[in-house]
């Protein structure tokens, strides 16, 4: 899981559960298409999907809101 998801995420035990947060937090608007900054989970496995699902919420985001054309 550190493999796939470690560069964005920092994934660590907490009090019996894990939590994952990201290392560059997007920004509060990004919500909407259900971008979270911190997730937690009571095992890896329920941790594993929720990575999954903001790795596809990141992309809903970032398909309606394409990067800028680099202008120079």
């Amino acid at each position: 899981m550190k493999e796939l998801h470690g560069r964005r995420w920092e994934i660590m035990d907490f009090y019996g559960g894990w939590i994952a947060y990201r290392r560059q937090p997007w920004s509060p608007t990004a919500a909407r298409f259900g971008v979270s900054n911190v997730l937690g989970a009571d095992d890896l496995e329920d941790l594993a999907r929720q990575l999954d699902e903001q790795n596809q919420a990141e992309s809903r985001r970032k398909s309606r809101y394409p990067p800028p054309a680099n202008l120079s």
